[in-house]
């Protein structure tokens, strides 16, 4: 099953958080990661009050993979550097299909994260039956729905982690947006609270 690593981080020192920066993609790369978002001002509030300085959206084969690239020993050294000039959070979440199926790469894709606590899970039980058809209409899709994702590093704890791709931007604003989703959000915010962000794919 497809797993994702969500950093939100806050960079203290720039010049040490350059080499952590650097030295990143080789130690990552060699465990078939793939960065959906990447960097500083990538990220809008649509619900709610986070706001992510530098958002990091990783993309790997599995969770398995996820934790042999994160305790490695060359990525141990790295983590260490960015620890010394950053704080923020880390979590892992399990994504919904076997294996990531884009029938093209996006040349800079759009991201709705949200972070989605339920407290009428009948009612919520009517949006989520409804929100797919008006997902996949935008040409989005699911990467993350409702994982409960695992802190890695610091106190963000989900309780419900959704993360959809679209191909740009713009799309996933529109969806967001349109006359059909609005009134299943609607129906979401009445049966829930958190937090929901678009995120600029790189």
């Amino acid at each position: 099953m497809s797993a994702y690593v969500i950093g939100d981080i806050k960079v203290s020192d720039p010049d040490t958080y350059a080499r952590y920066a650097a030295g990143v993609p080789a130690s990552s790369g060699a465990y078939g990661c793939r960065y959906l978002v990447r960097g500083q001002d990538r990220c809008e509030i649509a619900e709610g009050g986070w706001l992510p300085e530098r958002l990091v959206l990783a993309e790997y084969q599995d969770m398995e993979t996820v934790k042999a690239w994160y305790y490695s020993p060359e990525y141990t050294k790295l983590r260490e550097i960015r620890q010394s000039a950053s704080t923020g959070n880390l979590i892992f979440a399990e994504g919904i299909d076997p294996e990531p199926v884009r029938d093209k790469e996006p040349e800079a894709g759009g991201y709705v994260i949200a972070d989605i606590e339920i407290t009428d899970m009948d009612t919520y039980a009517t949006y989520r039956a409804g929100v797919p058809g008006t997902i996949a209409a935008h040409g989005g899709r699911f990467l993350v729905r409702g994982a409960e994702g695992e802190t890695a590093e610091g106190d963000w704890a989900p309780k419900r982690v959704v993360v959809i791709e679209f191909e740009s931007l713009e799309r996933a604003k529109a969806w967001y947006h349109s006359p059909e989703y609005s009134e299943l959000k609607k129906i979401r915010q009445t049966a829930s609270s958190g937090n929901v962000i678009f995120a600029a794919g790189i």
